[in-house]
């Protein structure tokens, strides 16, 4: 089992391999990496570089993307140099992935005025949580959980996934038919692979960036998939 070290901190060769001028994740780490790819996609606009492909693997566009949104954030305020991690190579990147992704999420965020959608945190007393094969939240949470199976369910016959239950509980069905979807929207328009959100290999991926999804479904994959279908 992959192993997230308690400081945040990735090793080389228990969590990820390095493949020359690329990082490869495993587990846990490339969960973290397509995290982090789908959060600098937010800041592609305002720093000025193309969006990445959320893969999990850092390289050349993701280290660039990074130092752009480093040097954005430096030209508004020189203090706000991110000393909780370094930045100058795949290699620091993929080490620091954890404490770089909290770094966007609040100060790159505010000092940017970059406003995303709010991303769901994992763990006892935050967000929601995991038990057995489901992602489960409470309160707003739970609704939201309810929304995104929903809005599947609309695009199910035209995907060709069978209906999900509506109970809010995030399971390995719930993940297939978001990721089912993405490939069948990207294959009928390749331009709508760059997503603000990972496609999910997970249970823990669709609960954390439901809300992006479902914005997502409502605004790229329902206009690609049922116009055509003349739903």
């Amino acid at each position: 089992m992959v192993r997230a070290m308690s400081n945040n901190e990735y090793a080389a060769g228990k969590d990820y391999t390095n493949n020359g001028s690329t990082i490869t994740g495993k587990g846990e780490a490339l969960t973290t990496f397509r995290g982090l790819q789908a959060d600098l996609n937010l800041y592609a606009q305002v720093a000025n570089y193309e969006a990445v492909k959320v893969d999990g693997i850092i390289g050349p566009r993701t280290l660039d993307a990074l130092q752009k949104v480093v040097a954005a954030v430096l030209a508004k305020n020189q203090l706000l140099i991110p000393a909780a991690f370094t930045y100058g190579s795949a290699d620091e990147i993929a080490k620091w992935a954890g404490r770089v992704r909290d770094w966007l999420h609040t100060t790159a965020a505010k000092t940017l005025s970059v406003s995303p959608f709010r991303l769901y945190k994992k763990g006892t007393g935050q967000d929601w949580n995991i038990k057995g094969d489901i992602a489960y939240g409470a309160g707003a949470v739970h609704d939201e959980f309810v929304g995104l199976q929903h809005d599947l369910n609309k695009l199910a016959d035209v995907v060709g996934f069978q209906k999900l239950d509506t109970d809010g509980f995030i399971g390995p069905r719930t993940a297939a038919a978001v990721k089912s979807t993405y490939e069948k929207v990207v294959a009928k328009n390749a331009i709508h692979g760059v997503t603000l959100f990972p496609p999910p290999d997970s249970k823990e991926e669709a609960a954390e960036f439901a809300v992006f999804i479902r914005d997502w479904l409502k605004n790229v994959a329902n206009r690609q998939l049922l116009a055509e279908a003349g739903a």
